[in-house]
């Protein structure tokens, strides 16, 4: 109601007074509910001003301090929220709350003694609102066990504050760690791929002192990835055992060696 009452007033400002009729009338038409039966019920009702006082003595008042109790009451912290932006939001209903609190206190002409006690009952109210309302669990334990009945909602939001620093910290070193683990992995396998793309090319592994059998060319078949000694075709069509590079094959050398037994077993 009291944005509709801004809004109408703001609307007066910018249209001219030749023309306040036709508006009243245009505003009359928006008013619903409870407010339309209020105004139609006063006979005497004749211009905004008097529809205006009509609303906020007989709507406005005792509807504003019900909406914004049951706003603060069930009003929450979102995850997206953080905790300023959260004490900042029920700083502004609680606020609101107070003034309509006064206002109808000071309706039922409450003596000062009264009205203390109700503006101390609003205090604890703002409190626990901000208390029940904090998303993190953590957090609201921490607020419970730092504050007291007494504390002020302002040092509340700064243990709130503190813990949520904490937090945001924590979490960062954590996913720090998880990176850099992420990270060290991503490098040995990337290691690994490359020595496996190496020995894929190569045909197989560079050894200490010799070459890498990838790079070597078979002077009797002209085929890369083997020596002339290794060349099975050669070795399979000529029935041969596996050449060396100073005896032959070995087929020879074994008989050479059984040649020479032969000789000096005839010489004794």
């Amino acid at each position: 109601m009291r944005e509709f009452i801004q809004n109408v007033e703001a609307a007066y400002e910018v249209v001219e007074p030749l023309n306040y009729s036709l508006l009243f009338k245009f505003v009359c038409a928006k008013i619903g509910g409870e407010a339309k039966a209020k105004i139609l019920a006063r006979t005497h009702v004749n211009n905004w001003e008097q529809a205006k006082a009509v609303l906020e003595e007989n709507y406005s008042v005792r509807r504003t301090l019900d909406y914004y109790a049951h706003k603060a009451f069930n009003s929450k912290q979102i995850q997206s929220e953080s905790v300023s932006q959260w004490g900042a939001r029920i700083d502004t209903m609680c606020g609101d709350l107070q003034k309509a609190a006064r206002k109808h206190m000071e309706d039922l002409a409450w003596s000062s003694e009264k009205r203390e006690g109700g503006g101390d009952i609003i205090d604890l109210l703002m409190r626990a609102c901000f208390i029940q309302g904090l998303y993190d669990d953590r957090i609201k334990t921490m607020v419970k066990t730092k504050g007291s009945v007494n504390t002020a909602v302002a040092q509340l939001v700064e243990v709130a504050l503190e813990e949520e620093s904490a937090i945001r910290s924590e979490r960062s070193r954590r996913n720090y760690a998880e990176q850099s683990g992420n990270r060290m992995n991503k490098d040995v396998r990337k290691v690994k791929e490359e020595r496996n793309e190496v020995r894929v090319a190569t045909g197989g592994c560079a050894v200490a002192g010799r070459a890498v059998q990838g790079d070597q060319r078979c002077y009797r078949c002209n085929r890369k990835g083997h020596r002339q000694r290794d060349c099975k075709a050669f070795l399979s069509a000529s029935g041969k055992g596996r050449e060396t590079d100073t005896s032959g094959t070995e087929r020879e050398r074994n008989a050479s060696g059984n040649r020479y037994r032969g000789y000096l077993g005839n010489r004794r």
